[in-house]
């Protein structure tokens, strides 16, 4: 079985040197580090101090929906690419080694099975679906076992909630959640990010 954790390359544009999922985003971090702290300046060149008297310990809605955007950013990076069982690359991405990939982008690993998966997080209910939760399927609705994983990146409304996962037809692709053979295999859904 393949590990989540790979040594290749995942991203890259013509011209430009191959830049893993990690460095992207800790590149992305840096530069929103630098506009915060030049916005709170006045951008004067001033450095803001860091009054650390007025922080608390309560956690931080605002980071915790840049890691969610993250995730999602580098989940739709893959869209088209073909399915392959194992597989963790541009050259061929299974379900969960599509989630493991993009969880890797805030330095988050994921468990490698979309059954192990799927007990990562806290269980949440259809109607309170959000960007950023997993989402799984069996061969039937009364199914015990899980065989498939997707994350929600949209929620849209109550008939419409985009998720992206690799297909083993269409590859990486995003489907409504609400459509009827979805709904049909629906097991559970989970949130890894903590409130």
């Amino acid at each position: 079985m393949a590990s989540c954790q790979s040594a290749r390359p995942t991203f890259s544009k013509r011209g430009e040197t191959y830049k893993s999922a990690r460095e992207i985003a800790e590149e992305k971090r840096q530069a929103r580090k630098q506009a915060r702290m030049a916005g709170r300046s006045g951008g004067k060149g001033k450095v803001a101090s860091k009054d650390r008297t007025s922080r608390t310990n309560v956690p931080n809605a605002r980071r915790l929906d840049e890691n969610v955007a993250t995730v999602i950013q580098t989940a739709r990076s893959f869209t088209g690419t073909p399915y392959k069982w194992g597989g963790t690359t541009r050259v061929g991405m299974d379900c969960s080694g599509l989630l493991c990939t993009s969880f890797q982008s805030i330095n988050v690993t994921l468990p490698r099975t979309s059954e192990e998966q799927s007990r990562f997080g806290k269980t949440v209910k259809p109607r309170e679906l959000k960007e950023g939760d997993l989402v799984f399927f069996g061969a039937n609705k009364y199914s015990r076992e899980i065989t498939h994983v997707g994350m929600v990146t949209e929620v849209i409304n109550d008939s419409e909630v985009k998720f992206i996962h690799a297909s083993t037809t269409l590859g990486v692709i995003e489907n409504n959640l609400h459509s009827d053979y979805w709904q049909k295999i629906f097991l559970k859904a989970v949130r890894p990010f903590d409130e």
